[in-house]
């Protein structure tokens, strides 16, 4: 799963991996902490725009959704989409040839199950650059009040390597893109099933380190600094036991 993430990456550094120029004006950077509970706007590079940064919000509403009391129910169960399923379920089958997207991150936070308590981590790249989450994004027009939204999910897959030492219990993790599985994901002219099996998810240069309890404190605010600062639970022993 997936439900946790940040992106405290400089502008500059965004631009210099991506290409392009990050409009501050619609998303705040450092954003230390973020829940898609929130249903937070997003950066993302849609499919066939890799080089321009749209800012849907995370929790898929789909296009055929009648309400706006069926789209708030809904969008808290489309917050990921299972890889091995998002070309069956109604609710993804019709985005994964079309409607591809890129999330764009530098760290997302799990939780460790130990001995019946559960500790989160911040989990990256080992550099702690920025990457892309493989996703999925649909537009929704509320007939009644006439209003368009654009919405996304972060797609996941098996976990393995440091994710699954930490996401111990439910064994998932987001599907990281690798540079060459992130071109293919974005390419408008390839079909989910031409890309299939060559998308297999980066995970051997992650790192991951416990994060303060804040980070499990969802009525406290959790977007500041120190959420994701390392901190000592003294009674873990490490990911390698």
């Amino acid at each position: 799963m997936c439900f946790n993430v940040s992106l405290v990456s400089k502008a500059v550094v965004i631009e210099e991996i991506y290409g392009n120029d990050f409009p501050q004006e619609h998303f705040n950077i450092p954003t230390f902490f973020r829940s898609a509970f929130e249903h937070p706007s997003w950066p993302v590079f849609k499919q066939g725009k890799p080089a321009h940064f749209d800012f849907p919000t995370w929790g898929l509403i789909p296009f055929w959704t009648q309400t706006a009391v069926a789209a708030a129910d809904i969008r808290n169960k489309t917050i990921n989409a299972r890889y091995e399923t998002i070309d069956t379920k109604p609710s993804f089958r019709t985005l994964v040839n079309r409607k591809r997207c890129g999330v764009l991150v530098d760290g997302f936070v799990e939780w460790r199950s130990y001995r019946n308590k559960r500790y989160p981590y911040r989990i990256s790249l080992q550099d702690g650059r920025p990457f892309l989450l493989a996703g999925l994004w649909d537009g929704w027009k509320d007939s009644k009040s006439n209003t368009s939204i654009e919405t996304f999910t972060v797609v996941t897959t098996e976990a393995q390597g440091i994710p699954a030492l930490v996401h111990n219990t439910k064994l998932r993790m987001p599907l990281i893109l690798n540079r060459a599985s992130g071109q293919a994901w974005l390419d408008k002219d390839l079909e989910f099933r031409a890309i299939a099996p060559e998308i297999s998810p980066l995970f051997k240069s992650l790192i991951a380190w416990p994060v303060s309890p804040l980070a499990s404190r969802m009525q406290e605010e959790q977007n500041l600094p120190e959420v994701l600062e390392f901190y000592d639970y003294s009674e873990l022993p490490p990911l390698e036991s």
